[in-house]
């Protein structure tokens, strides 16, 4: 049995060599997208690697001076051809681009309105803006979401707990004392790992190959095995997905 997974990851820019290496390792890689070219990239590869559970998505940072009506129905337009498990990269972001949160928020709640209709789960980016994601997913009516890179109050951690949502860890909680924090106090029913590979943040390059490595230090500081962890991350990853596990 492979024993990893990975709950956020950007496979679509990693090297065929790179997938096959972990799809030896890894029984679910969730493969987010950052636009529409990414989108089709990852629906490609979704079909030639079975780990990959494809989501298509457009990133707040890459919105752009796109008509947003025009990028949600070619959003939808793929998810019509089937296969898709999950709209995702996909939020607001108040910390990196601000300048363009209005527009963020209508072309995500374009998105939520397609998770919606067609009952998907969502990868959620919130940077800086857990709470008003978190509003706009709840008022939705989105039944699966899941916050990838959770570093926010841990009040809102609670609430997206309460609702019966995700949150995903990954291995900067060897460098940010909040995120390791957050690991240690998440609850089980809503804790999974990722790698959000491939990222460079402050020296750390975020891989797959890193997510070993994070489960044990988490392990570690809650006084669990490893397997629990394991288990736990995977199954709350399928039932994310709407998979059998």
């Amino acid at each position: 049995m492979k024993p990893f997974t990975d709950a956020h990851c950007h496979a679509h820019e990693f090297s065929d060599a790179e997938l096959e290496e972990f799809g030896e390792s890894f029984e679910v890689i969730i493969a987010v997208s950052d636009d529409l070219a990414s989108s089709e990239r990852t629906l490609v590869l979704s079909k030639r690697y079975a780990f990959l559970a494809p989501c298509v998505g457009v990133h707040p940072w890459a919105l752009g001076g796109d008509d947003l009506h025009e990028l949600a129905k070619r959003l939808e337009d793929l998810v019509r051809r089937g296969g898709v498990l999950c709209l995702g990269e996909v939020g607001l972001d108040l910390a990196f681009v601000p300048q363009t949160f209005e527009k963020q928020l209508e072309f995500f709640r374009m998105v939520l309105d397609i998770a919606k209709d067609y009952d998907l789960a969502v990868n959620v980016h919130a940077a800086k803006a857990w709470r008003q994601a978190l509003e706009e997913v709840s008022a939705k009516g989105v039944r699966r979401a899941l916050f990838h890179w959770y570093n926010g109050p841990l009040d809102v951690l609670s609430e997206i707990v309460a609702r019966g949502y995700l949150i995903s860890v990954n291995p900067t909680v060897r460098l940010s004392a909040k995120h390791l924090e957050i690991a240690k106090k998440v609850p089980l029913s809503a804790l999974t790992f990722e790698s959000d590979g491939p990222y460079d943040y402050r020296g750390l390059h975020l891989h797959p190959r890193l997510i070993p490595e994070t489960v044990s230090l988490v392990a570690k500081e809650r006084g669990l095995d490893e397997s629990e962890l394991l288990v736990v991350s995977k199954e709350n990853i399928m039932k994310f997905l709407d998979l059998e596990y």
